[in-house]
């Protein structure tokens, strides 16, 4: 199952918190115990076999048969008991996911939350291979294709905003283009992170490559580059607090809008502890979001 959606024996190494050894003699033990060839070499890489992704498609029903009957002999009693898994990327994390379990565990004591700050498609792989309950993803443009098992409600939008020292020429201007940051100095976070793959795509589009002097893990570093005129940098808007001395928020034109998705699970979708969250999710998403 892991490996059908992280795809190489490194990410399912990763999420399981195993050795690479270990994933590799237990996807061999699986095809001595099925009598079967379930994965074949594809280059450099490992590949299922037709086998092996019939056997996949055969296990999943067994997984959300099994995910429903736990819910069915934990409900008569722990209705609103239980762990709920949120994976999502850093500013939903904090504008809508804290808020929200917040309020759950205000009302419901009997729930708890384990939170994990994870990008897009990293979150979409947990869900689907069961290491997460809820995952909140935001794309801009159209919505990647999710698997079968998996249901998406969308929750709002917010755009993509130049932060700009109030001192930086742009400033005074009512909307920026990526061609007008050609000669900017820019703060972003590390390549792989979803918005920097996209404005690396963007500035390319325009025909350059952004001058990259300062890569931060964290939105707030950026913030402090643009407030101390060192650099400028590209947020959503719900990344942006309402005051923030010598700095502007201009929009980005043409307009970059960002969907946000909550994603779970078909088999977990009358879990007590889920439906909860995903009320306060998407109540936080009304108040927060376009």
């Amino acid at each position: 199952m892991q490996f059908d959606t992280l795809k190489t024996m490194h990410r399912v190494a990763e999420v399981m918190a195993v050795t690479t050894a270990t994933v590799s003699t237990q996807l061999k033990l699986l095809e001595t115990q099925t009598n079967s060839t379930l994965f074949e070499k594809v280059g450099r890489n490992v590949a299922l076999t037709a086998t092996g992704k019939q056997l996949v498609k055969q296990v999943r029903p067994i997984l959300d048969e099994l995910e429903e009957v736990e819910r069915t002999l934990n409900a008569p009693r722990n209705d609103d008991r239980g762990i709920v898994r949120i994976g999502a990327f850093s500013s939903s994390l904090q504008t809508l996911v804290v808020p929200a379990v917040t309020q759950v565990k205000d009302q419901h004591a009997g729930i708890s939350f384990v939170l994990s700050e994870m990008e897009p498609p990293e979150s979409l792989a947990a869900l689907s291979s069961h290491q997460i309950d809820l995952a909140i993803i935001g794309y801009i443009g159209e919505l990647m294709t999710i698997p079968d098992e998996l249901t998406a409600i969308e929750l709002g939008t917010d755009q993509l905003q130049v932060l700009l020292h109030d001192r930086n020429p742009l400033a005074a201007q009512t909307g920026v283009s990526i061609a007008d940051l050609r000669e900017q100095d820019w703060a972003m976070e590390p390549q792989g992170a979803y918005l920097t793959d996209r404005l690396w795509r963007l500035c390319q589009d325009a025909g350059y490559q952004p001058r990259q002097v300062a890569t931060f893990q964290d939105y707030a570093a950026i913030r402090a580059a643009v407030q101390h005129h060192f650099a400028i940098g590209v947020l959503p808007g719900i990344a942006i607090p309402a005051h923030l001395p010598h700095v502007r928020a201009i929009p980005l034109v043409p307009h970059q809008r960002r969907h946000f998705y909550l994603v779970s699970r078909r088999a977990q979708a009358r879990l007590q502890p889920l439906v909860l969250t995903k009320q306060a999710i998407q109540g936080v998403g009304e108040q927060v979001l376009q």
